[in-house]
This record gives structure tokens, C-alpha cells and sequence, in this order.
């Protein structure tokens, strides 16, 4: 009874899969679908196959030698290698100020005694030579001393003549010894007299020829003739006819400078006074000639700061022959620290700074293989930079793309 039951519930579950199945397979539009689905699934994994295939393994670069870097000759078309050059360093220091008169080859020209001035001479500009007249005064001083000066010829002269008849006389014992030696004393005080009143005369400026002109004249002048004391060109004229001066009384009647002599007059910060030291050469530069250098020489380093400003004066001497440069001209001064000594140069595209400071160049020999190399550097000049240690003079590196070789050195190591 219970196996006939069962065989009737097989039997059911059986038909009734059958008929699914049967519904299954007379729906044509399922069957498309399901199809269609299967088909793209093996398209894709087909495709899928094929991207596989055609991928290249990925291929890790092994790290080169330390500090060394290798390119490729593409890579190497765009590095520009050469030598290290060559060149003279020297440090130089900048400084502002201006152009000035040389003190010591300038001369206020006063009269030595107080007067009127006669005469004027010249005018501002002449060029004028040592010793010329510039002007010339009427001193009541320089009367009384040419008078002085006739009266004590007239007695030397006399005790001249007077001391070679004594001395006939006493040749033929005519007068004592002691009378003879009377003569000889006043001859000594005729001569030590007019030796005087000639150097009188000589500070009033007159020359050995115009007092024995005086002398020889016997003429007493009034007028005192002023004379240049350097040579140069007239400066400043203040001098005029009928102008009453004095001794050492401003405004000097006349100044008189050598203009091809100049002073640089420079002020710089008191913290570089260690830099600076009389003998160092100085190149200067003024708007007025821009593509022309002055070279001077520093003479003179101030012997104490300025408290305002905190500065310390520096004069340079600078000739200037063709009389170019104007007093008062605002001028820069590279200053001559150290005298200019060989080192290595590279260009500056040549150089990288690394993070933590370091200068590195690449060196090379085949311009392909480059190796890192530390090195240190002083100043900068004319677009080259001044290699201290590290690199000589005619090795191989490349002179630019550094910081590209850098960056390929980080990536690789």
C-alpha cells in the first residue's frame, strides 16, 4: 500500500518536470536570450585572453652604481657637456659715494699780509702752472720791508769797502789790530742784517732774483704779488680789484686744484671695516660715462665711525687726465678685497643644491655614465660660479640639466 503511494508520487513529480521542461523548450524567445548572454560571455573572455597576451611584464630597473647615474642616448642629445674652464676670482666689495676735489693737491691761495687787491690775473678754469702770479696786493707791510731791506744793503755794502781799507791799513801797520777787528765785527752785523731783511722779504712771497732786483733798483714797492703754490686749475675765484684781504680770512681770494687728481669719497657699513685697508684697488663707475671704469687706489680709511649712521669713511685717489669725472658726481666703487686667483668655474645650470645643502655636479667621461660629485663654492662672477674643492680645472661635466640628472639619481637609488 505504501509502495504503491510512493511510486504514485514519483511518477507525479516526474510528469510535472517534464512538463516545465516541455514549457521551457517551446519558449524560443528564452532560448534566444539565454543565447545571445552565453555568446557575449565568450566574446569578452576572448578578448580579455588577447589584452593578456599583448601586456609586457613589468620590469623593475635595478639601482646603478653609488653616486653614478646612466642614461640613454636619447637622454644624452639633450645634455650639453664640457670641460671645467678656468678664471680669476677676486672679491669685490660695492659701495656708493661720490667725487670729490683731492684735498692734498688743493690750495685756498691767501694773502700773506692784510691789503687791497691791485691786480687779478686769471679767471675760474685757467690752467695754471707753480709759482704764477695770481693776483696781486698793496701791502703798507711789504713798503716798510723793502725800505728795511735798501737800508741794510746800503750799511753792508759800506761795511764791505770799510773792512778792505782796514785791512790795507793794517797791512802796512797803519791801524791796531784791535781796529782791524772793530771792522770785521761790523761787517759781520751789516751782513747778518741784510741777511734778515732779505728773508723778510722772502715771506712776502718775493723770489731771490726780485729782492736783488730791489736791491739793485733801489726801489721800495708796495705791491705784493700772490703766487700758486701748486699747479692745477683755478677752482674758484672770489678775488676782485680793489678787494680788501686778510690772512687765512674765508672766502680764499682764489683755490687752486689739480683736477686730473680726484678722491672717490665712499661711505660703507662699519661691520665690512675688516675688508678695507690702504692699497686696495678701486674700479669706479658714474651715470655720466656708463660704459667707462675709473681705476683708484684707497689712500686713506677713517679712523673712527660715523655715530649717526654707523658708517666708516674710505678715499680713493683717481686720476682722470682727461678731466671727465666732476667733483660732486655720484659714483658706486667696486672695491679690490682680494687679488684675483685661478679656480675652477662652472656655469651656474651646471650646479645643484640638494635638500639638505649639498652642491652636487655630475662628471662625466663618455657623456652617458655621469657621477655625482660634492663640491664646494665661493662667489659668483661674470656668470660663473667659483668652484673651491671637489672639481678641477678640464674635467668633463655636464653644463646643464643637472637638476634632471638629480632627480634620475633619486628615482633609481
Amino acid at each position: 500500500m505504501n509502495e504503491t503511494d510512493n511510486n504514485s508520487k514519483l511518477s507525479f513529480q516526474d510528469l510535472k518536470r517534464s512538463a516545465v521542461i516541455h514549457r521551457l523548450t517551446n519558449n524560443k524567445s528564452l532560448i534566444t536570450v539565454l543565447g545571445v548572454v552565453f555568446l557575449s560571455l565568450l566574446i569578452w573572455g576572448f578578448i580579455q585572453l588577447l589584452q593578456g597576451l599583448n601586456k609586457k611584464p613589468m620590469v623593475i630597473e635595478k639601482p646603478g652604481a653609488e653616486n653614478t647615474v646612466l642614461i640613454s642616448t636619447e637622454q644624452s642629445k639633450e645634455i650639453k657637456t664640457g670641460l671645467v674652464s678656468s678664471y680669476d676670482f677676486q672679491e669685490l666689495r660695492e659701495a656708493v659715494g661720490v667725487i670729490d676735489f683731492d684735498k692734498y693737491k688743493t690750495a685756498d691761495v691767501f694773502s700773506p699780509y692784510q691789503g687791497r687787491i691791485n691786480k687779478v690775473l686769471v679767471e675760474a678754469g685757467n690752467d695754471v702752472k707753480k709759482g704764477q702770479t695770481l693776483y696781486t696786493v698793496l701791502a703798507p707791510d711789504v713798503a716798510q720791508a723793502s725800505s728795511a731791506l735798501l737800508s741794510a744793503a746800503g750799511i753792508y755794502k759800506q761795511a764791505n769797502e770799510t773792512l778792505k781799507r782796514a785791512r790795507d791799513l793794517y797791512e802796512f801797520k797803519s791801524i791796531s789790530q784791535k781796529e782791524l777787528e772793530q771792522n770785521i765785527s761790523d761787517q759781520q752785523t751789516a751782513e747778518a742784517n741784510f741777511i734778515a731783511t732779505k728773508k723778510s722779504m722772502a715771506l712776502f712771497g718775493f723770489s731771490d732774483p726780485e729782492i736783488d732786483q730791489v736791491v739793485s733798483n733801489r726801489k721800495v714797492d708796495t705791491e705784493l704779488s700772490i703766487k700758486s703754490p701748486i699747479s692745477g686749475r683755478i677752482i674758484t675765484r672770489n678775488a676782485a680789484t680793489g678787494q680788501l684781504v686778510q690772512p687765512g680770512v674765508a672766502q680764499a681770494p682764489i683755490t687752486v686744484s689739480d683736477t686730473t687728481s680726484l678722491w672717490m669719497v665712499a661711505q660703507v657699513p662699519e661691520s665690512e671695516a675688516p675688508y678695507y685697508k690702504v692699497g686696495q684697488n678701486v674700479i669706479v663707475k658714474v651715470q655720466a660715462y656708463k660704459y667707462k671704469l675709473f681705476p683708484g687706489k684707497i689712500v686713506y680709511v677713517g679712523d673712527s665711525v660715523d655715530a649717526t649712521t654707523r658708517r666708516l669713511t674710505l678715499y680713493a685717489h683717481i686720476r682722470d687726465p682727461e678731466r671727465e669725472l666732476k667733483p660732486q658726481m655720484l659714483a658706486s666703487f667696486n672695491i679690490e678685497i682680494t687679488k684675483p686667483e685661478p679656480y675652477p668655474a662652472i656655469p651656474a645650470e651646471a650646479l645643484v643644491r640638494e635638500n639638505n645643502g649639498t652642491r652636487v655636479v655630475w662628471a662625466t667621461v663618455d657623456g652617458k655614465l655621469f657621477k655625482r660629485r660634492v663640491v664646494s663654492i665661493g662667489i659668483t662672477q661674470a656668470g660663473l660660479v667659483q668652484v673651491l674643492d671637489g672639481l678641477q680645472a678640464g674635467e668633463m661635466i655636464a653644463l646643464n640639466k643637472a637638476i634632471f640628472l638629480s632627480n634620475l639619481y633619486s628615482v633609481t637609488h
